[in-house]
């Protein structure tokens, strides 16, 4: 639960400093790593 609010939160400042979709795409990806 915790660790998924961090990604949550780190998700939301990459979407503000990167607001590309093929950015969002590939931590789309990344999660699935995780």
């Amino acid at each position: 639960g915790c660790y998924s609010r961090r990604i949550n939160i780190q998700h939301r400042l990459v979407y503000e400093v990167f607001p590309d979709r093929h950015v969002v795409h590939v931590l789309r990806m990344w999660t699935h790593y995780e």
